[in-house]
């Protein structure tokens, strides 16, 4: 054992530190239902739900009968699929979904809060119900907590809470990029770049210059296929990976979790592979995710969930970003809307519409979107290191693997 530590039913701790049923820390009162409005009124408080957890409110009451909270008080999801979630900072009546987690004397609220976050796994794994899960009544009496002095507490808080804020710095200008590639597709897909005379078409006013053509005319549209039956895809690696919707994301494919065809029957399905030069388009189940094939998968095979567009004339980008839009994605809004087994038809995704510049003006815009997508992706990995760090940071300051430095008093 390391000098200066103990050994609890937790693990080692510092010796300074002590050990407690958080049931002995803070009190816990579960909400109540009570008489809700949509907005609010003069008079009104906000009820504060799983929704109300980012801090925007969108149900309010005037009844005097709910359970009340402050922003020292914890609060969290009792019931439902994200049960063991916690917020902090709030003054409103709690859901009677929440439950209200006050802290003790000598129990810093943010400290005990950052602990209920590294304990979210731990929650979960012990929530009770066959259909809607429950954070067990038990918890207060279940649940051990790490305690440090409470300067320490004060100084372990501080340092989760900056991070934080550099992650709710980083989730704004998200959102701003993100409202930003918003508006540019808008314009630049229906306006174009630097155009002053437009006509009517199909799609609506686009520039005079442009035309409109069909998916078909182009790109091949072209199947994916199942596995004969009887076999199923296996995790030990071979030279033949399978792409399944389950791997899809908008834009691209997520190669983390990849599997592949035995050997002995890649001859059944060999003609129905996808390359980095095609895109794919989900068409059953989940529809129309987009996007384009990373070169380590070039010659995968494809799911018969999906198809490929393939032999393309126009620039790959620009047509990316066309089927990315609204215009696109709309279209197949519809389908899923007017079928009840969803599924997107070969013939259907042919026909869809599109508008078309001439190659000059495709690469141009393709590329003022790419940069803005680079930059989005330069925000989200950011984002990631900071909530990686976070979780480093938690599971050393909050068991005392790592000690902060605190301040001593001044003396009179």
């Amino acid at each position: 054992m390391k000098i200066g530590m103990k050994q609890t039913v937790i693990g080692e701790i510092p010796e300074d530190w002590s050990v407690d049923k958080i049931g002995t820390l803070a009190s816990f009162q579960k909400g109540k239902k009570v008489d809700t409005i949509k907005g609010p009124i003069e008079g009104s408080t906000p009820v504060i739900g799983a929704s109300g957890f980012s801090g925007k409110y969108d149900t309010f009451t005037i009844s005097e009968a709910g359970i009340s909270c402050n922003k020292e008080d914890i609060l969290m999801l009792w019931d439902g699929e994200r049960s063991g979630l916690c917020s902090i900072g709030h003054n409103g009546i709690i859901g009677s979904t929440v439950s209200k987690i006050t802290p003790k004397h000598g129990v810093n609220a943010k400290y005990l809060f950052y602990h209920l976050q590294k304990d979210f796994d731990w929650i979960q794994r012990n929530r009770t119900g066959s259909g809607i899960p429950h954070v067990p009544s038990s918890l207060p009496s279940m649940l051990v907590v790490a305690l440090p002095p409470l300067a320490e507490q004060q100084k372990i808080a501080e340092i989760l809470s900056t991070v934080d804020e550099k992650i709710a710095v980083i989730d704004e200008q998200l959102v701003q990029t993100q409202e930003l590639k918003k508006g540019l597709m808008q314009r630049l897909l229906t306006r174009g770049i630097g155009h002053t005379t437009f006509k009517d078409s199909s799609l609506g006013q686009i520039p005079e210059s442009w035309d409109t053509v069909t998916i078909g005319e182009v790109a091949d549209v072209k199947g994916g296929k199942r596995l004969p039956k009887g076999y199923t895809l296996t995790q030990e690696t071979t030279p033949y990976p399978y792409i399944r919707v389950s791997d899809m994301y908008m834009g691209g494919i997520d190669t983390s979790s990849i599997l592949y065809v035995p050997v002995e029957i890649q001859h059944t399905i060999a003609r129905y592979t996808i390359s980095k030069d095609d895109l794919f388009i989900s068409v059953a189940g989940t529809l129309g995710l987009v996007g384009e094939i990373p070169p380590i998968l070039n010659g995968a095979n494809l799911t018969e969930n999906a198809d490929k567009l393939t032999k393309i004339t126009c620039e790959k980008k620009f047509l990316l970003y066309v089927m990315k839009s609204p215009l696109i994605q709309d279209a197949i809004e519809r389908e899923r809307t007017n079928n009840a087994q969803p599924k997107l038809a070969l013939a259907k995704i042919r026909d869809f519409v599109i508008p078309l510049p001439n190659k000059k003006e495709q690469r141009r815009i393709a590329e003022i979107l790419t940069t803005v997508d680079d930059k989005l992706q330069v925000l989200t990995d950011k984002k990631t290191q900071y909530q990686e760090l976070k979780r480093g940071l938690m599971q050393q300051l909050l068991t005392g693997q790592r000690r902060v430095k605190v301040a001593e008093p001044a003396m009179a």
